[in-house]
């Protein structure tokens, strides 16, 4: 499935597996994704998270927030999260189920529009439809509205399209 991926795709799961390894995750989640996304530069899904008002520290905020609020609920003290290295090594983080299936359904997204290749807009709409409970969480957290994200990457995508035809 990996061939069907633009390269802009590619840097953004390496980026994933960068921002997992940098929060001292074992696995890349749809959260990591979303991350590595907002930390592209000019194709349609960084640009559709921009027009969002998102940001790719706005983004790595909320989700260290809900994860503090997620210890808080089983009664561990946030400041563990200080303790937490970062993963070092060579082997990148592998992807998590829910991931691979926002990667999957990046691949149908693209082929229900007839894309044969997988872009950065594709996985957005992955990670989105229907969200992770963590991605819905650091969305809401945000006041972003997953479908209306899903909208404005799409409108991006149609803008991209007709600039290079």
């Amino acid at each position: 499935m990996f061939e069907r991926f633009v390269r802009a795709s590619r840097r953004a799961i390496t980026g994933a597996q960068e921002e997992a390894r940098t929060l001292g995750a074992e696995r890349v989640e749809p959260e990591h994704l979303l991350l590595a996304l907002a930390g592209g530069c000019g194709d349609p899904a960084a640009r559709a998270i921009g027009e969002a008002g998102l940001g790719r520290d706005a983004i790595a905020e909320a989700i260290e927030q809900d994860l503090v609020a997620a210890l808080e609920i089983v009664g561990v003290p946030a400041s563990v999260l200080a303790s937490v290295p970062a993963r070092p090594g060579a082997e990148p983080p592998r992807l998590s189920l829910a991931a691979r299936g926002a990667l999957e359904r990046a691949l149908r997204e693209a082929l229900r529009r007839g894309d044969r290749r997988i872009a950065t807009e594709h996985v957005l709409l992955g990670v989105l439809r229907p969200p992770a409970a963590t991605v819905a969480r650091v969305l809401a957290r945000l006041e972003v509205d997953p479908e209306r994200l899903a909208a404005l990457v799409q409108l991006e995508s149609a803008a991209a399209a007709r600039r290079c035809a």
